[in-house]
């Protein structure tokens, strides 16, 4: 047999339409428990207009953290003092509804905040983040160092 030639979509047909696509995505982010559809009147053009911003939020104590834009989970888990490496807002507004019960969003810093929801921070706010993000990525470099095997081989 021959493979010179080989095609894996020779006569195969694994074409979606967008609109099929589209629906199936949907569907699957609804049936997500952390899926939130949160709606920011965002500048355009001059005029302010109303837009869509899907976020995802962390479920319990206990879960792993929750990418807040994407819905990435990270290794980390809500509770601990890892939660201090990532910028967690609260939505307070009542909008935010998931079925996981959850309002808490994490992000990877500030800015990542602020480009998905179209908004500023202070600066101040920007750096007590910042020192708090350092101070934890402090403690975990010295509890690591503390306990690597090299420190018990003699």
């Amino acid at each position: 047999m021959s493979y010179n030639n080989f095609n894996p979509d020779d006569n195969m047909d694994y074409s979606v339409s967008s609109d099929e696509f589209r629906r199936v995505t949907e569907s699957l982010k609804k049936s997500d428990k952390g899926y939130n559809v949160l709606w920011r009147m965002i500048p355009k053009n001059e005029k302010l207009k109303r837009t869509k911003v899907e976020v995802y939020t962390s479920s319990a104590q206990g879960c792993r953290i929750r990418d807040a834009e994407t819905g990435h989970y990270y290794s980390h888990i809500v509770g601990t003092d890892d939660e201090d490496l990532y910028f967690s807002v609260i939505i307070s507004t009542g909008e935010c509804r998931s079925e996981n019960r959850s309002r808490t969003l994490f992000y990877l810093s500030p800015q990542h905040y602020m480009t998905h929801m179209n908004s500023e921070l202070d600066a101040k706010i920007i750096g007590r983040w910042e020192d708090k993000r350092y101070a934890r990525l402090n403690t975990r470099s010295l509890i690591k160092s503390k306990f690597s095997l090299s420190t018990y081989i003699k």
